[in-house]
C-alpha cells in the first residue's frame, strides 16, 4: 500500500520536514534522494497522519479521508458550500476517533 512518510532531513544547505511516498514499511535510501535532492541525513517520522472529513448534504452523509494538508484543502471548499447552505455538519476526526475540527484554522474563521 502506498503511504507518504514525513521525513527529517538535512542537505549541504538546509534541515526540514520532507513528505515522502512509498510502498515500504520505512521509505528506501532511492526513494529518499528521488525526492530531497543532495540529502544528507534522513530520519523518518512515521506514517503522515490521515483525517477524516464527515459532513452532509443534500444527498445524505458524505466522508473523506485525506492528510493535514487536504482538511486545510478540502475544508475551504466544504466551509464556502456551508456559506450557501449546500453542506451542513462538517467535522474532522483523527486516526483515533477523536474529533478535532477545530484544531484547524479553516474552520476557526
Amino acid at each position: 500500500m502506498f503511504t507518504i512518510h514525513l521525513v527529517a532531513y538535512t542537505t549541504a544547505t538546509e534541515t526540514g520536514i520532507a513528505r515522502v511516498g512509498t510502498d515500504h514499511n520505512t521509505p528506501t535510501p532511492e526513494e529518499l534522494a528521488a525526492d530531497i535532492p543532495g540529502l544528507l541525513t534522513a530520519v523518518d517520522l512515521g506514517r503522515e497522519p490521515q483525517y477524516t472529513l464527515r459532513y452532509e448534504k443534500n444527498a445524505g452523509p458524505m466522508e473523506r479521508t485525506v492528510s493535514a494538508a487536504g482538511v486545510q484543502k478540502v475544508g475551504r471548499v466544504l466551509m464556502s458550500l456551508a456559506d450557501r447552505d449546500e453542506v451542513w455538519a462538517i467535522e474532522c476526526f483523527d486516526e483515533r476517533g477523536y474529533e478535532v475540527t477545530f484544531n484547524f484554522a479553516v474552520f476557526t474563521g
